[in-house]
């Protein structure tokens, strides 16, 4: 049966994460009740990441099959007629029976915006963390160098978590990094695969040490799989974006226009 790989974009204030939940409205849920009104009812997506409540993507992938052939053009403009104006899909490609939008992974990319203006700009309070304190540049660049690395992330699993991580808790994270868009402070973490919440919980530990509510060796030894205040942190879900997957090979993504 046809099978495709979607593009998709959400504003995730509006939705309890990606996932179908009952009676909550969702991105996958809301994905299904486009694909039924287009005639493909049994089309259930699978995303690449199960985003929580409140998270937004930019480049969410999921796979779909479908009960009959579509031309990738032709998928795109039936399914965005019936989309939300919050959730768009931004692409379409192609692909073979043994894809996987998970499985065929090869790194994913998050961003994470805190607002760091004098004043708080009400045009950004949707995608942006505003903590009650301004925070120095440097001192985040500085906490997020020594972050990159293949570990075992215990030390920044949540406390009561009981969800036991596919692959367990060693992963891969290659790049963290911060820069400055003018009073937005932007934060970009990829990596091969992150455990539940990981990038909040390193972004809410990068801000503790550069405001010193939290020293360097406390994270230190949080990346090291101890038990610290440092790997307790956790960043609100509004500043956080999945911005990409990346796959080998590359998919051929059909986009409008």
């Amino acid at each position: 049966m046809p099978r495709y790989a979607l593009l998709i974009a959400y504003d995730g204030t509006g939705f309890a994460g990606w996932w179908r939940q009952p009676s909550r409205r969702t991105a996958a849920g809301e994905l299904d009740g486009a694909l039924d009104r287009i005639g493909e009812p049994r089309a259930r997506p699978l995303g690449a990441s199960r985003t929580d409540a409140g998270v937004h993507a930019r480049g969410q992938v999921a796979l779909i099959t479908t009960g009959r052939a579509w031309q990738p053009g032709e998928l795109h403009a039936a399914l965005c007629q019936q989309l939300p104006d919050d959730l768009s899909c931004r692409a379409i490609a192609q692909v073979g029976d043994a894809w996987h939008p998970c499985h065929q992974a090869r790194s994913k990319t998050y961003s994470y915006r805190i607002d760091d203006g004098a004043v708080a700009d009400p045009f950004i309070a949707r995608f942006a963390w505003r903590p009650p304190f301004r925070l120095d540049l440097g001192a985040l660049q500085q906490a997020a160098a020594g972050l990159p690395g293949e570990r075992d992330w215990r030390g920044f699993v949540r406390r009561g978590e009981t969800r036991a991580p596919s692959g367990g808790l060693v992963r891969l994270v290659t790049a963290v990094s911060w820069r400055a868009e003018g009073t937005v402070l932007l934060c970009s973490i990829s990596g091969e695969g992150f455990i539940f919440r990981l990038v909040r919980s390193l972004v809410g530990a990068m801000v503790a040490v550069a405001h010193g509510s939290c020293s360097g060796p406390e994270l230190a030894s949080a990346l090291a799989g101890a038990d610290s205040p440092a790997g307790r942190q956790q960043a609100p879900a509004r500043g956080l974006c999945l911005e990409q997957v990346d796959y080998d090979p590359p998919l051929a993504w059909h986009a409008p226009g």
